[in-house]
């Protein structure tokens, strides 16, 4: 009984709180474009079983890159994004490594947190933290391969090329630079339902990466001012 009262007044306190965000929020917002870049790094059944304890830079990092196109609704953003790079690990006890090339795009929602607690009073911030989630396609080709003379083990599909769908979270932080330009900070996780990234046989379902990532954005459109804080990027308004 206890544990309903709680939900039916979290439920209430939510509806309230929504209530009255919708009724003072701006709904209108910018177009936008960015690309970023960083590191990432697999998750999977070759995640290097490793007994050197002096190796720094895991076995399991690589790098992609990334870009975007955005439209804003108030504190949501709707948005369009590929992720292009390597993936690859090693796994020292079976003396096996793989390397991967992919490119993952797909739809996200962003949620501007400043926005929905503070309302039209997030324009006076300049850093604002986001939180997003959404769906793509992974195409990828990879091969797994022996370290010790790099014959072939495995390949995957037609011409060691694949496919998968990607569930992706994450968040991250905006600072705005100008009315215009943004710098971006994030992290995402992509949790793939396919087992064949590694071209691993009989592996088990869990082939997923983390991507730390930064960018820059620029807005168009609908942007509006921030109490005077930023300056504009258009002529003129130095």
């Amino acid at each position: 009984m206890k544990k309903l009262l709680f939900y039916l007044l979290l439920i209430l306190v939510t509806f309230i709180s929504l209530n009255g965000f919708t009724q003072k929020a701006d709904w209108d917002g910018p177009w936008g474009v960015g690309v970023g870049f960083g590191p990432n790094s697999y998750i999977g059944d070759l995640n290097e079983h490793n007994a050197n304890r002096f190796l720094i830079i895991p076995q399991s990092l690589s790098f992609a890159g990334h870009g975007w196109f955005s439209k804003g609704f108030g504190p949501i953003s709707l948005i369009l994004q590929m992720n292009l790079g390597r993936l690859q690990s090693r796994d020292y006890t079976k003396d096996q490594k793989f390397r991967a090339s992919f490119y993952d795009y797909g739809g996200r929602l962003r949620l501007n947190m400043n926005q929905i607690l503070l309302g039209k009073r997030y324009r006076r911030d300049k850093w604002n933290f986001y939180i997003q989630g959404g769906v793509g396609l992974m195409r990828f080709s990879t091969y797994l391969t022996d370290m010790n003379n790099d014959t072939l083990i495995n390949q995957v599909g037609y011409a060691a090329i694949g496919k998968a769908m990607s569930l992706t979270g994450g968040a991250g932080i905006k600072y705005y630079m100008t009315d215009e330009a943004n710098f971006h900070i994030g992290v995402d996780y992509h949790m793939l339902n396919s087992d064949e990234i590694d071209a691993k046989p009989k592996g088990d379902s869990n082939d997923s990466y983390v991507y730390l990532n930064i960018g820059f954005s620029y807005e168009f459109g609908n942007i509006g001012s921030r109490s005077g804080s930023r300056k504009s990027l258009r002529w003129g308004r130095f």
